[in-house]
């Protein structure tokens, strides 16, 4: 991790609270005992020293007293050498009490970087001291005193209650001082000790603020049973360093400014904000955040108001933007959704910005950052507008998608084949349609059964007409030579077609071969094709057709002879002829009639089809019922979750169910096949409306019923059949009920997989608490789509909320919302737009962002919570408490909450 260059306190714009080193008990060359520095490490070595272990914030260490301007010493040669490390003063005293391996417990005084060396000594001058070996000589704490009295700091101790009443009446404790305390090791108390021992130690831990110590001790001092009443403890891990070899062997890393302030803003937060070692790097979660903002310029298309140039760098745990009414807050969030298309909401409403220059910079978490200087659809993040939750769960189906969005599901369901079969079989029964109801220019119904027995019947009336009984016979044998003939010529055309594609195969195949084997130098060569067999088989069979053709010929030859005989020969011809016609339209009609038969079996197999495909398609439409309680169930599950993570999600869905729940649309369902039909066949009437009246037809009122529609069950009522209900299939075919267009939009909107889900779906439905939707105040629906958004994507993209507490319950922003934002911001970036003051101090917020606007110029100031003195008036803590209300007592609240009881109102 690398040390910030610049100085904490330039510009407005900074980051906020970021990790860096800080070592809290660190011996300089100027220290009065086990001075283990060399005389070639000066101060400006030692400076050196503390910049190439990067540590940002020290503890310049001494015992009882500093030198002469130490400490300014010390920050003199920093600032020479152009670098940021802040220096406190920590003044090391053994107090006249030991502990049960016979050492004088030692205690750390930590004063802020504001109280300088002189006045530390000129107060602590009046401090009395005593000896180590009993000798009563008065003795005070500073150097010319000691030095006196023939004694050095490795023969003096203080009384710990004399020493503190004196520093509070001095200095002002927490803004000028802390106290440190030291549990283990030499010089330490021992916390868990019994007797009068357990009793020094629990007053000692009482008056600690900060715990100097290891690893061991950080689980301790964060519970709160070690005794009655007793607060979490903030663990450092120092070097004590004497020597060179020592400095930035150990340390603390800190998430807070370099400060004093900063020392207290961790004092709050001892869990979050400190972390000792190294080895807890490795365990970060790598975030892709939002990292800088640019922007300057108009922001709406004609209107005046605009940003102020600006580079905002974020912050990438927690970022809380707040402001007045109307000073731009939330255009902030509104510009940066500008810049990411897929991030809007189904149904949501967004502000139409513009701004005339806007920059968003990216960190992938992985060495890479993007830059979108334009409008794109290559990201998406987590956006919640504001009052983007009310109207989404005041819309059933909105909810419902956007629940299955975040389940990673879509929101309809993919029909796959279903659509192209239905579409084919919706196809055959338009062509069947045509086809039946089809007209020639004498607007005869040719493609009907009737109309073609008319014709069979009427040419064989003609036959009987023209022949005798003796004839009768001949006739027929004639007709059915020559209907033989007509197959056959029929069956050779055919065959010599294939005997043509046969020759030309062979030939282009063994063309190919041989420009292969021309063109290759291995030894074998492809055969060459021989379709000899099936040309030959195709010979026999046409001399066989031959042969047959010219007997039939041969045989009605006869016929006519017999004809001749019977003296008939010169009618014989024309009557032939007649007899011949008439055959042929019997043939004619007869093909006709195997058509329709053919056509009229693909229909019947295609409404069979029609229904089965129908209905598998609601099976696997009702079947995302399973898929959305499945994807629910599996939130928690998920193995590449950490256990910390799987725990943190099942907190957040703790009083969350999701479960799919079929929904048939009866009110959409009818109006939309109103406009499929001839309205005036369903006029309203007295109190009954149009959808009634449709509806006392169709009968249709369930999924169960819907199915038995669509499989062509009788339902249907009808004055035109008063004694049985009708299917759907003849509904169709009762012109009447339809407009010009025909059945055919309401058999797509009945069948169609893209319609059926208009009216009918499963809807992803959610209870909160035990409660289903209708029964949820506002605010804790608001909680609930709040809580499966972070479930669902908890630890991805940035989370972004413009004023969550319009939406949501104060009970949960308090008791949930603020834990779980927390969590979440170890995991994800949290910016957040909000005037409720809980959400910016509980949630310890680690950069601050305030809006302003003079005169329609908006601009934005930022920086931590810890930024300036606790009472100065350009500080964050004053900012935040002029602009939000109930700061004053999200601030104090917190701090005693700690036991710093003495703070007063700003």
């Amino acid at each position: 991790m690398i040390i910030r260059k610049t100085s904490y306190y330039e510009g407005t714009s900074v980051k906020g609270s970021e990790w860096n080193k800080w070592d809290l008990h660190i011996h300089s060359p100027m220290t009065w005992q086990a001075n283990g520095y060399s005389s070639q490490c000066d101060i400006e070595h030692y400076v050196h020293l503390l910049r190439e272990k990067q540590l940002s914030l020290i503890a310049v260490t001494n015992y009882f007293y500093f030198r002469q301007n130490e400490l300014e010493t010390i920050r003199e040669e920093i600032a020479r050498q152009g670098l940021n490390i802040t220096v406190l003063g920590n003044v090391e005293f053994r107090l006249d009490q030991q502990n049960k391996a016979g050492d004088f417990i030692n205690v750390h005084i930590l004063f802020s970087d504001k109280v300088s060396t002189e006045r530390i000594n000129e107060a602590l001058a009046r401090v009395p001291l005593r000896l180590t070996d009993g000798d009563r000589k008065a003795i005070y704490c500073c150097e010319k005193s000691v030095t006196e009295s023939g004694h050095g700091v490795d023969t003096i101790v203080v009384d710990f209650s004399a020493l503190l009443g004196h520093l509070s009446s001095a200095f002002r404790p927490f803004k000028d001082y802390l106290v440190a305390v030291c549990p283990n090791g030499y010089g330490g108390y021992r916390p868990d000790a019994s007797g009068r021992s357990a009793a020094i130690a629990t007053e000692i831990d009482r008056q600690g603020q900060i715990i100097f110590g290891g690893k061991g001790d950080r689980e301790f001092f964060l519970r709160t049973n070690r005794y009655d009443g007793a607060s979490i403890k903030p663990v450092f891990l120092c070097s004590d360093a004497h020597r060179v070899e020592d400095i930035g062997s150990r340390y603390t890393w800190v998430k807070a400014l370099p400060t004093f302030e900063g020392l207290r803003q961790a004092l709050l937060e001892p869990e979050d904000r400190l972390r000792l070692g190294d080895e807890w790097l490795t365990e970060l979660t790598p975030k892709t955040h939002f990292s800088q903002i640019d922007l300057e310029g108009t922001i709406f298309d004609g209107q005046e108001i605009r940003f102020k140039k600006l580079s905002i760098p974020l912050n990438q745990d927690m970022v809380a933007i707040i402001g007045g009414r109307g000073t731009g807050k939330s255009l902030l969030l509104d510009a940066l959704r500008s810049r990411f298309a897929g991030t809007a909401t189904r149904g949501s409403e967004q502000r139409e910005v513009n701004v005339q220059y806007l920059s968003i910079e990216l960190d992938k978490a992985n060495g890479e950052k993007m830059r979108f200087d334009a409008p794109s659809e290559g990201y998406e993040y987590l956006h919640v507008s504001q009052g983007e939750i009310k109207k989404l769960c005041q819309e059933p189906g909105l909810i419902s998608d956007e629940i299955k969005k975040m389940l990673r599901l879509t929101p309809i369901h993919e029909a796959g084949d279903t659509v192209a079969q239905l579409a084919e079989n919706l196809n055959i029964w338009r062509a069947w349609r045509e086809f039946s109801l089809y007209r020639n220019e004498h607007s005869e119904p040719v493609n009907t059964r009737k109309f073609q027995q008319q014709i069979i019947r009427g040419a064989q009336e003609k036959i009987e007409v023209l022949t005798s009984d003796r004839n009768k016979a001949l006739i027929e044998t004639f007709r059915e030579n020559s209907r033989r003939q007509t197959l056959l010529v029929q069956m050779r055309d055919k065959l010599t077609g294939v005997r043509a594609d046969i020759t030309t195969a062979e030939n282009n195949l063994n063309a190919s071969i041989a420009a292969i084997n021309a063109s290759v130098t291995t030894k074998e060569a492809i055969p060459l094709v021989d379709l000899s067999a099936q040309t030959e088989a195709v010979a026999c069979r046409l001399l066989s057709i031959q042969e047959q053709t010219t007997q039939f010929g041969r045989d009605n030859d006869e016929i006519i002879g017999t004809f001749r005989e019977q003296g008939l020969g010169q009618d014989i011809t024309g009557l032939l002829e007649k007899v011949h016609e008439y055959q042929r339209q019997m043939e004619l009609a007869e093909t006709h009639l195997h058509e329709i038969e053919r056509r009229e079996r693909q229909y019947q197999t295609g409404l069979e089809q029609r229904a089965k495909v129908a209905a598998e398609f609601i099976d696997g439409l009702l079947s995302r019922q399973s898929v959305i309680d499945t994807a629910f169930a599996s939130l928690t599950t998920k193995p590449h979750l950490t256990q910390d993570q799987q725990t943190l999600i099942k907190d957040i869905l703790t009083d969350i169910r999701i479960y799919g729940k079929p929904h048939f649309d009866i009110k959409a369902f009818y109006e939309g096949m109103l406009s499929c039909l001839n309205r005036g066949r369903f006029r309203a009437s007295g109190e009954l409306t149009s959808v009634d009246r449709l509806r006392q037809v169709f009968r249709v009122g369930s999924i169960d019923d819907f199915r038995a529609l669509l499989a062509n069950k009788p339902m249907l009522v009808l004055p035109e059949f008063s004694n049985r209900k009708v299917t759907i299939e003849e509904f169709l075919w009762c012109d009447e009920y339809f407009n010009s267009p025909g059945p055919d939009s309401l058999l797509s909107y009945l069948f169609s997989p893209e319609q059926i889900q208009r009216y009918l779906n499963v809807r992803a439905e959610f209870e909160y608490k035990g409660k289903t939707v209708e029964k949820l105040s506002a605010g804790q629906r608001g909680t609930f789509y709040v809580c499966l958004k972070l479930a669902t994507d908890a630890f991805g993209s940035p989370f972004v909320f413009d004023q969550p507490e319009d939406d949501l319950d104060n009970d949960f922003i308090m008791h949930s919302l603020v834990p779980l934002f927390r969590k979440i911001k170890q995991y994800r970036q949290v910016i957040i737009v909000t005037h409720n003051a809980n959400l910016v101090v509980n949630c310890d917020a680690e950069q601050v962002i305030i809006a302003t606007n003079n005169d329609e110029i908006i601009s934005y100031r930022s920086g931590a919570l810890e930024y300036g003195d606790h009472d100065a008036p350009n500080s964050m803590r004053k900012a935040i408490c002029d602009v939000l209300e109930g700061g004053h007592q999200a601030f104090e609240a917190r701090e005693q909450k700690y036991g710093m009881l003495w703070l007063k109102t700003i």
